[in-house]
């Protein structure tokens, strides 16, 4: 009911919340038809997706009333290549399994250095990155139907 007559004009809406799961978290939960979370390949960040996973399933359709809520995607973001990494992102893969979208999003200083070295996306050192987000986005179309509300919950530090 919140997002009634402001989605008409949508394909989808993006909610980004905090991983919290407090008020704020709760009402986009209350208004989203389904949840991705967006984590990175830490013991913490895994352990946060999964109170995440766990609120969702078994208190969203009760505290929320909102019983068809469900978490449709999980994207693991911010990898960098290290054994420790590694391990953690095949633990996530693990917990969550289909859920998990491919590729998982490598961290790249160009994409963070972008905005100030005034590189257009057309650039070749932004190509491959921006293929990974392509990629990406193919998987939240095959995962989350137009004219929904999505909330995204994130689990990454802000650069």
């Amino acid at each position: 009911m919140a997002l009634e007559g402001v989605d008409d004009t949508f394909d989808c809406i993006l909610i980004d919340c905090q991983p919290s799961v407090f008020h704020l978290t709760q009402m986009a939960f209350a208004a989203a038809h389904v949840v991705v979370i967006v984590t990175e390949a830490d013991i913490y960040a895994v352990e946060a997706a999964k109170r995440i996973n766990e609120f969702v399933t078994q208190r969203a359709p009760k505290d929320l009333a909102n019983p068809t809520l469900a978490v449709r995607g999980v994207v693991v973001g911010a990898l960098t290549i290290t054994a420790l990494q590694a391990e953690q992102r095949d633990s996530i893969r693990s917990i969550f399994g289909d859920l998990v979208w491919e590729p998982a999003i490598q961290f790249r200083t160009t994409l963070a250095e972008a905005n100030t070295d005034a590189l257009p996306l057309v650039d070749s050192h932004v190509a491959e990155p921006r293929a990974m987000y392509e990629l990406l986005a193919q998987s939240f179309l095959k995962a989350v139907p137009a004219s929904w509300a999505v909330a995204v919950v994130a689990e990454l530090p802000c650069p």
